[in-house]
């Protein structure tokens, strides 16, 4: 699983996913805090849609962390204030890149935890599309009422 998806799971997920998988390595394992979890600003590109040419839209507050396990890194970033996350995501990271062992049955976990996010998002869709209202013009709704 790539990190990128890996770590959307864990963002947007369940917050006991993130604690339950971290807490799996930090039973077992000594991690070294490198970095302790601390807030940064992130300038965030855009692309102009006209003239094509990239620019700085915004600055956005994130929360970054590393740690490492037996000399390998892990980082942990996500927007907003969260240092606990943080930390979470670095020690998941690690353990990933030093290919522990505990990490072969997470990925059944983070398809699982997938899937209730995107049976969120399809709840969330079809509550918004109930709110949807459509605007006929004057003519369109006496052409219908004859």
């Amino acid at each position: 699983m790539k990190k990128f998806r890996m770590t959307r799971i864990l963002i947007e997920g369940s917050p006991l996913l993130p604690d339950k998988l971290a807490r799996e390595v930090l039973e077992r394992y000594d991690v070294a805090v490198v970095k302790p979890p601390e807030n940064s600003l992130v300038l965030t590109k855009a692309r102009d849609s006209v003239s094509r040419e990239p620019f700085y839209l915004t600055e956005v507050l994130v929360t970054e962390c590393t740690v490492s396990i037996e000399g390998t890194f892990g980082y942990g970033i996500l927007m907003g204030d969260r240092p606990e996350l943080a930390y979470r995501l670095a020690v998941v990271d690690a353990a990933f890149n030093r290919q522990l062992p505990e990490t072969e049955a997470w990925e059944t976990l983070l398809l699982e935890e997938e899937q209730e996010l995107l049976k969120r998002r399809l709840r969330e869709q079809e509550l918004t599309q109930a709110t949807k209202v459509e605007f006929d013009t004057m003519e369109e709704s006496y052409d219908r009422a004859k």
